[in-house]
């Protein structure tokens, strides 16, 4: 491409520009420095002469048509909206309805400075105020202009605004939120909970400086809306990490709640599995384990605490402690086409599980096989071996696999030798 035709181009643009101003005043208007826009205000325009009588009532019969379609769309609301706790700001959108001798409908916003400006009526100051205070304020001053009509004020649309999610999530970052988003809505936006978060002491910092505190398993635990805080414009939510001073446990066994997990003081075994959503219907409480250490790698001791007694007796948990619930998958693993976790089935044998992991019986590719159970840790060799919940179940290669692998393998030298020598790296 010619380099002169793209210079006069570019040089081009800023008439460009122009010529579409002056032909579409319709459109965003530019300050000065010429790289951030600023809002339209139509009646400034209108008494400096820029626009004419015609076009300003065009502009605002367009301003007002975009603020209804936004009026039109449906909010998602768990409850309706209470004017006397609801705190009006910037981008809630409002209508002024008068009925009576004079009919009429004007939408309006609040603008970035939280000023409600209303055609006919008035400015009025907003931001922070509850929804019921403004609704007294500008239907007593409507009233005045409208006396023999009645006059009410509706808030139609709820604002977005920006809300920072950070710490242990697993998507940091600014989040668009509405009036009534909730804390525990704007960390699934971010994810969710890495397995480092400390789900217990969430906090929700305020622009004023005022920090709340969140305990998202205790909501997810019993379900108290209460309890899950509303955000608003510029909070900060923080998801702190455990604090690996404090006492901690590890939870083995079942994938889905495995990990490190921080207890409270004094918090018992039945507690903490009903705080992280580890008891199922289907779990056999009889089979949790309790280990624990005094720091080594070795166990003190191993305890079934509902294994006598399933009245749920209470067993106080340590630091270090490793909780193993009772596992509903079996694992395979070794010379099958699909290594992985498989749905416990009862009654089912070693084969049955290596079949479904894509080992092929006929050929004898899994006649070598053992089971690990994990209830007693011992090992059982045979393709009828009944496998229990959280057994590994480990497929062994063949000796006619394990030469088909090593012919292989000489290929692969002999070609790489025989390269070398054609490239000269190897002499003859």
């Amino acid at each position: 491409m010619n380099p002169f035709r793209i210079h006069a181009a570019v040089l081009c643009l800023p008439l460009f520009a122009s010529l579409w101003a002056q032909v579409n005043p319709s459109e965003q208007i530019w300050d000065k420095r010429g790289s951030v826009p600023k809002a339209i205000d139509f009646e400034e325009l209108l008494q400096e002469g820029q626009i004419d009588r015609e076009q300003y009532e065009s502009l605002k019969r367009q301003r007002e048509s975009k603020l209804r379609e936004q009026m039109a769309e449906m909010e998602a609301l768990e409850i309706a909206v209470n004017p006397e706790t609801y705190r009006v700001g910037p981008g809630d959108i409002f209508s002024l309805n008068v009925w009576g001798a004079m009919e009429a409908q004007i939408p309006a916003t609040v603008n970035p400075e939280g000023k409600l400006v209303i055609p006919t009526i008035g400015e009025f100051t907003v931001a922070g105020q509850t929804l019921s205070d403004v609704q007294r304020l500008v239907v007593g001053k409507s009233m005045q202009l409208y006396d023999k009509s009645t006059v009410t004020l509706t808030l139609e649309g709820l604002r977005r605004f920006r809300v920072h999610v950070v710490g242990e999530v697993l998507y940091p970052g600014t989040y668009m939120a509405r009036a009534i988003s909730r804390i525990s809505e704007v960390i699934n936006d971010a994810g969710g909970l890495t397995d480092w978060a400390w789900a217990g002491g969430v906090e929700l910092r305020h622009p004023d400086g005022e920090t709340d505190t969140f305990d998202l398993n205790a909501f997810e635990q019993s379900g108290i809306l209460d309890k899950d805080l509303f955000v608003n414009g510029g909070d900060v939510v923080f998801v702190p990490p455990l604090r690996l001073s404090d006492s901690q446990v590890v939870v083995e066994g079942d994938f889905s709640v495995s990990g490190v997990y921080q207890i409270l003081p004094d918090e018992d075994l039945l507690v903490f599995l009903r705080r992280v959503h580890a008891l199922r219907r289907n779990i056999d409480i009889a089979k949790i384990q309790v280990i624990r250490t005094d720091g080594n790698s070795e166990p003190l001791y191993r305890v079934q605490p509902f294994a006598s007694d399933t009245s749920l007796v209470r067993c106080p948990l340590r630091h270090g402690d490793r909780i193993v619930l009772p596992s509903n998958f079996v694992f395979v693993k070794g010379s099958v086409l699909s290594p992985g976790a498989y749905p416990y089935v009862k009654n089912l044998k070693a084969v049955d599980y290596a079949g479904m992991a894509g080992g092929d019986y006929r050929s004898g590719h899994i006649r070598g096989i053992k089971v690990y159970h994990v209830a007693n840790q011992k090992t059982e060799k045979g393709l009828g071996v009944i496998v229990e919940p959280g057994d590994v179940v480990h497929v062994n290669v063949n000796n006619e696999e394990k030469l088909k692998n090593y012919i292989a393998l000489i290929s692969a030298l002999s070609y790489l030798v025989l390269a070398a020598k054609a490239t000269g790296i190897i002499g003859e």
